[in-house]
């Protein structure tokens, strides 16, 4: 991202508000996730929305105008919503028929190409363009997932998902209790989406632009943060199986947003004069926030498609409606703060958000559903 910031010769705040609209996108993408998943199934949509993905990865690289960043960042934000909901609806059908956690593993698979990617970034920064460095990475990313997609579940696990659930029908409205339950869902992914999106959209930023790291090794911070996520989501599987979800996410919260804050600041009081030690602050400090959140994801939309009474991809796209605007909140707060306070002061929001959501983790017990999935009179 900082590449291309250069690219579009942006300020940190406008360039925040233009990748913002990307949210936007994701809002409309989860709002008629569900409606397009009963029409067209999750296998489906999942190998259709990543041409989408694709483009918006590309335009990226050849974006030249800060005009053309929020009609990329829309198209990108759409896209991604209809895959994740998609993904996760399969991911958690297979979970449920299986009756252990698995989804923080397939996070976890997401992880390994997000990490793969930002090494393979820092390897050639100096030597590719960006434009053309991305044209291979998401040529490569289309053809392996249409390949592995058609090994997910076919549209009649979809019907049988529905049908096994139909306490609630999909023209009826959600009675108060589930969209209570929902809400508390979806405001804790909320919280921990603005952290995990301000690593994506900052970390390389800060690390030149504040650290003055230079382009290459800056993009050591995110890798740092994918690393001991994919350890985390390949090993969660069993803490949530023994402990329950809302106790790991808990520590999770606390102590990968402490972390987070004592790296901030660590970073920002010896850079002057120490440059190597605040990267090497700043890597173990990512690293602490990405274990600390790797069960986040998979866990609330594990727990939103599995309510009793309602299909899992109802579930998910509702949870995902208010967690997308993370995204937009999360971008407008550290922008405008960024603008405002300087960049290394403003990123302690995301910090205390992920600090939020372990805090209120105890609302993820299914058991909080006081009453069964009716439709209220």
């Amino acid at each position: 991202m900082a590449e291309v910031q250069h690219h579009v010769g942006a300020s940190d705040a406008l360039f925040g508000y233009s990748i913002m609209v990307g949210n936007i996108g994701a809002i409309i993408g989860n709002l008629f996730g569900n409606k397009i998943l009963r029409r067209m199934g999750t296998r489906f949509l999942a190998q259709l929305v990543m041409f989408g993905i694709v483009a918006s990865q590309i335009s990226y690289g050849f974006a030249r105008e800060l005009w053309q960043i929020p009609l990329i960042a829309f198209v990108a934000g759409a896209s991604y919503s209809l895959m994740n909901v998609a993904c996760n609806s399969q991911g958690t059908m297979i979970q449920q028929n299986m009756g252990r956690s698995l989804m923080p593993s397939f996070h976890g698979s997401w992880s390994v190409g997000a990490f793969s990617a930002s090494l393979l970034a820092g390897l050639i920064a100096k030597h590719v363009a960006l434009e053309w460095h991305l044209l291979a990475n998401v040529l490569v990313a289309l053809c392996g997932c249409l390949v592995v997609s058609r090994a997910l579940l076919p549209s009649s696990a979809d019907q049988e998902n529905k049908a096994s659930n139909a306490g609630v029908k999909s023209h009826q409205p959600l009675p108060r209790h589930i969209k209570q339950f929902i809400f508390w869902v979806a405001f804790g992914s909320l919280l921990a989406t603005i952290t995990e999106t301000s690593v994506a959209d900052w970390s390389s930023i800060f690390l030149n632009n504040n650290l003055k790291i230079p382009i290459g090794l800056n993009t050591l911070g995110y890798t740092s943060f994918v690393l001991p996520q994919i350890l985390g989501r390949f090993t969660m599987g069993k803490l949530i199986d023994k402990h329950g979800i809302p106790r790991v996410i808990k520590y999770g919260g606390i102590i990968g947003g402490c972390g987070y804050v004592g790296g901030l600041l660590i970073a920002d009081a010896i850079h002057v004069h120490h440059k190597i030690a605040a990267l090497v602050a700043m890597c173990i400090a990512y690293g602490i926030l990405g274990y600390g959140i790797s069960p986040m994801p998979p866990s609330y939309a594990s727990v939103a498609g599995s309510i009793p009474g309602i299909p899992t991809s109802r579930g998910i796209a509702r949870m995902a409606v208010i967690a997308s605007s993370g995204f937009l909140i999360g971008r407008f707060i550290i922008s405008t703060l960024a603008g405002l306070i300087g960049l290394q002061y403003a990123l302690l929001f995301p910090a205390s958000t992920l600090i939020a959501s372990g805090v209120i983790s105890y609302r993820l017990n299914h058991d909080r559903i006081r009453a069964p999935a009716l439709i209220d009179h």
